[in-house]
């Protein structure tokens, strides 16, 4: 694959008045005018909110109609039903007008959709359930506009009908007592593009305004701000304002339950922007809905005790691990169909009668990256004769189109460009399959070239806390207005640790011998160490455990011509039969590296792989793990002076590693709810990840503990019982045994080593 560089607005000078609004500072003027961004009074709103004038609830046409038929409703005492759906969105305004109303009265009750019974939207059979019910006003929340028979219905039936919805506004619409849709404001309104949530946020600070509570909508903003995220709404206008309001609302939330998902999340790591929300939380809510039901994020985030909500928070953060499994499953499979049969199609149509619905959306989405062509992944439903698929499309194929062009066998489709949905009898896939691969390949040609566009090429030197700053004061980022991505020429790999899932943890080093992390997720199977690139990333902060360093997360890596690099050229001194204490006397201004328990060094201030910085002296208290360790310490601290010490060494005996182990596991399960990294138990040890994975399954099929393993074994959830105690222990005892058993040579080898050995060791 070619891969071209393309630096936006490399030779355009930014117009003074785009540089004034930006405080002068050029990094945010150019993110800004990149995007298109050249008013300055827009610019200077976008940059402070006080600046900007926010979109009243006044500016919705209909919306004190829909306040007054609800107060009617309120005074009356009638039952009302909140009708959602079942993504972030749906869940967020469902719970955002069930907790608005309940300020005022009790006959609230909710219905979000079942995805694999109900579909999306509504369902006529619910809506006849309702009326059954004693239900006289439905409120629909993110559905509801294309509900032309459904809301028919409804009426026909005496119920009255209060519509928000943000999606695209039909040619006829239902007869809705009232709609409220921020796509009837007029074209480049400021809140043409709200969230389904920020529909209903409008509406519940209406109805708060008329009766005298407008401060009360303070309590739906983390809410609000979920639905912005994840419903990936283009970040420009009042989605930007409301978006910057409600952040900081959403990180500090007294809701319970959200509060505990987020503990949850920050297993992994502290959350502290939206890219965090978007990766870590949305899909865990989303997981729900497509592998149970929407419900329980639902009463999750309206749950007001601690143990029940921990209880669901939990559930939820399991079923999103089964989420990942069921996923990493469906590509898995799909990979292989299209490496042995569809390689040379210019789409991938792919079928499986197993694939599960809620999932293949989210695979297509995958093959497509990986493939860099348009995906349809299909499935059979329950009902043995119809097929359903998810697409997923790269920005030069319209995929929506090309759909359209071959639906005279399909029972159903909608959609946009770049992802759409279908149905269609299991009869006519084959026929289908093979028109749409025609027309795709007669109308398409996919050119093996990636052009990738980058705001500045920047130099490494100047990558650092005061520029990540800088570049989050121009944020929030996400649709409409990315992140920044920045480009450097000739950058060597002066050590790179390969995890088992091919993700590359590297540091980095320019001409100038200036130093920095890396990560490239997803990279090549072989090392990229020594090697010399051109790389595109953005800046981000490492926000794993304890460590809060700048990174760069690495996009394309185009390989470049340049002088392999030599890790280290100081000097080496053997301390190897030292007290550790002494060393410390000896060396009062040295870093001190240990990797291992706690309990084993009564030592403060010692640092780890994630938290060692440059010095002059590095002492090595304990062995690395590895040589990919060892050298990615050394090329993190770039010492003048290496203190060989060893004097705290971890144990790798299968009775003192198996106590360890059990030890950790049993304060993870009693002090943090069972859940952990792997990557942090590897590192109390001192080994792989493999020999902890290899630990968990021994101690399982020894009976001790149980554990589920999520499915990018990254991390685990631990929990007291008997496990599967059977006849597989022996086998997971030799597995372990084998694996300490190399961890011991290892470690022979590296404290027999001869001190003038190390630096031919270390090249």
């Amino acid at each position: 694959m070619d891969i071209k560089v393309n630096i936006l607005s490399e030779k355009s000078i930014v117009p003074k008045e785009v540089l004034d609004a930006c405080g002068g500072d050029e990094l945010i003027a150019r993110i800004f005018y990149n995007r298109g961004y050249k008013d300055p009074e827009t610019i200077a709103q976008m940059l402070n909110e006080q600046f900007y004038k926010p979109t009243g609830t006044n500016e919705f046409p209909n919306i004190t109609k829909a306040v007054e038929r609800i107060s009617m409703a309120i005074d009356r005492g009638e039952k009302i039903c909140v009708y959602g759906d079942y993504d972030v969105d749906g869940v967020t305004s469902t719970v955002t007008f069930v907790e608005c109303l309940k300020y005022f009265t009790s006959s609230v009750i909710y219905h979000v959709p079942d995805r694999f019974t109900e579909g999306y939207g509504m369902n006529e059979d619910v809506v006849k359930e309702l009326s059954r019910q004693g239900v006289s006003l439905i409120i629909t929340c993110d559905c509801g506009i294309s509900n032309m028979n459904e809301i028919t219905l409804a009426k026909q039936l005496g119920m009255d009908v209060i519509l928000t919805d943000h999606h695209t506004i039909p040619d006829e619409l239902p007869p809705a007592d009232v709609i409220l849709n921020p796509k009837l404001l007029g074209e480049g309104h400021r809140a043409r593009n709200i969230s389904g949530c920020g529909m209903a946020y409008f509406l519940c600070l209406a109805l708060l305004e008329s009766k005298g509570l407008k401060d009360r909508a303070s309590d739906f903003l983390d809410l609000l701000a979920l639905s912005l995220i994840a419903d990936v709404v283009s970040l420009n206008g009042e989605n930007r304002y409301l978006l910057k309001k409600a952040l900081p609302v959403l990180f500090n939330t007294k809701r319970i339950g959200l509060k505990k998902l987020l503990d949850l999340a920050e297993k992994n790591g502290k959350l502290e922007s939206e890219e965090d929300i978007a990766f870590q939380i949305a899909p865990r809510i989303n997981a729900a809905g497509r592998m149970e039901t929407a419900r329980l994020p639902v009463e999750l985030l309206l749950c007001k005790d601690p143990d029940r909500a921990q209880e669901m928070a939990e559930k939820i953060d399991l079923l999103n691990m089964e989420r990942k499994r069921v996923q990493q499953s469906i590509v898995d499979e799909a990979v292989e169909m299209v490496e042995t049969r569809k390689k040379n199609k210019t789409i991938l149509v792919l079928f499986s009668e197993h694939w599960h619905h809620g999932i293949i959306g989210i695979a297509a989405g995958r093959i497509c990256e990986l493939y860099r062509k348009p995906a349809i992944l299909l499935s059979m439903k329950e009902d043995g004769t119809t097929v359903v698929g998810s697409a997923r499309s790269i920005e030069e194929i319209d995929i929506y189109e090309l759909i359209k062009g071959c639906s005279g066998r399909l029972l159903k489709f909608g959609g946009h460009s770049q992802a759409a949905g279908l149905s269609i009898k299991r009869e006519d896939l084959s026929d289908f399959t093979a028109e749409i691969e025609t027309a795709a390949e007669n109308r398409y040609y996919i050119k093996d070239q990636i052009i990738v566009d980058v705001d500045m090429e920047l130099e490494i030197e100047k990558v650092n806390d005061e520029l990540f700053k800088r570049i989050e004061s121009a944020g929030p980022y996400g649709e409409g207005f990315e992140a920044p991505l920045f480009y450097t020429r000739g950058i060597r790999v002066v050590s790179d640790r390969k995890t088992e899932k091919n993700h590359h943890i590297m540091v980095l080093e320019d001409q100038s011998q200036n130093r920095v992390k890396a990560v490239k997720w997803f990279g090549a199977d072989k090392s990229l160490e020594g090697k010399c690139f051109d790389v595109t990333y953005k800046i981000c902060r490492n926000n794993y455990g304890k460590d809060q360093s700048i990174q760069l997360n690495l996009g394309y890596m185009i390989e470049a011509s340049g002088e392999p690099k030599i890790l280290f050229a100081g000097s080496i001194t053997d301390e190897r039969r030292v007290r550790a204490e002494s060393i410390l006397k000896k060396y009062p201004q040295a870093q001190l590296f240990y990797e291992g328990l706690k309990s084993a060094c009564n030592l403060d201030n010692t640092v780890d792989r994630y938290s060692v910085k440059e010095c002059r002296d590095l002492v090595f208290l304990s062995t690395p793990a590895n040589t990919s360790v060892f050298r990615e310490v050394i090329a993190l601290a770039n010492p003048e002076n290496i203190i060989i010490n060893f004097s705290i060494l971890p144990d790798y005996t299968f009775k003192g590693f198996v106590l360890n182990l059990l030890g950790l596991l049993k304060h993870i399960i009693k002090k943090r709810g069972g859940r952990a990294l792997v990557e942090e138990i590897s590192l109390k040890l001192c080994v792989e990840d493999n020999i902890v994975k290899s630990g968990l399954k021994y101690l399982m099929q020894s009976g001790m503990i149980n554990y589920v393993l999520s499915e990018d074994e990254q991390s685990f959830f631990a929990f007291e019982g008997k496990g599967n105690s059977g006849n597989k222990v022996f086998a997971a005892k030799k597995n372990l045994m084998n694996a300490l058993m190399e961890k011991k040579a290892y470690q022979d080898f590296i404290l027999s080593m001869e001190a003038d050995k190390f630096m031919e060791y270390l090249k």
